[in-house]
């Protein structure tokens, strides 16, 4: 009953924006994805079934994956094959790698990998604020990607127990 759901204020709204432009701009570091997207917030079974699709069919780009694994829900924003082997990035608006995104990540590596994909990395996307443009945004200047596997795999333990507590 997607009616009922609280209207975003107008700053919110702003936030939420602002971190999809950074997502969509972000897309350009891996261009020529197919878009796993719902088409909808309330559809999210059909972009699980959508990622399936492009993966089993050769897809090696894949924007707003999502996947599921033991009534667990996550959506990834950048799904990428090289090598034949899958890398994940999670794109953020801010300028560094915060600590509340690596328990994100994690639970996204949980259930990703427990939905029999397996990942060679995973990292997060930020904002470089050293880059300074002259002229057309240079997206491979603009964003820092950074390897958050470690870490994430040491949360692993700590997200089976807390899905657990959660259900």
């Amino acid at each position: 009953k997607p009616e009922l759901a609280n209207p975003e204020d107008e700053a919110q709204e702003a936030i939420f924006q602002a971190g999809t432009d950074v997502g969509i701009l972000a897309r350009d570091l891996f261009p020529g994805g197919k878009d796993a997207s719902p088409p909808d917030t309330f559809s999210y079974q059909k972009s699980v079934a959508r990622t399936k699709e492009l993966v089993d069919t050769g897809a090696e780009i894949i924007y707003e994956a999502c996947f599921q694994f033991d009534g667990v829900l996550c959506a990834l924003d950048i799904l990428v094959k090289k090598r034949g082997k899958w890398y994940a990035y999670e794109v953020k608006g801010s300028t560094s790698v915060k600590e509340q995104y690596l328990q994100d990540a994690a639970l996204q590596y949980y259930v990703i990998t427990k939905s029999a994909l397996p990942l060679q990395d995973i990292s997060i996307v930020h904002l470089n604020n050293e880059y300074v443009r002259m002229g057309d945004i240079d997206v491979q200047q603009l964003f820092t990607m950074e390897s958050i596997k470690d870490e994430v795999e040491e949360l692993q333990d700590f997200v089976e127990g807390k899905i657990a507590e959660l259900k």
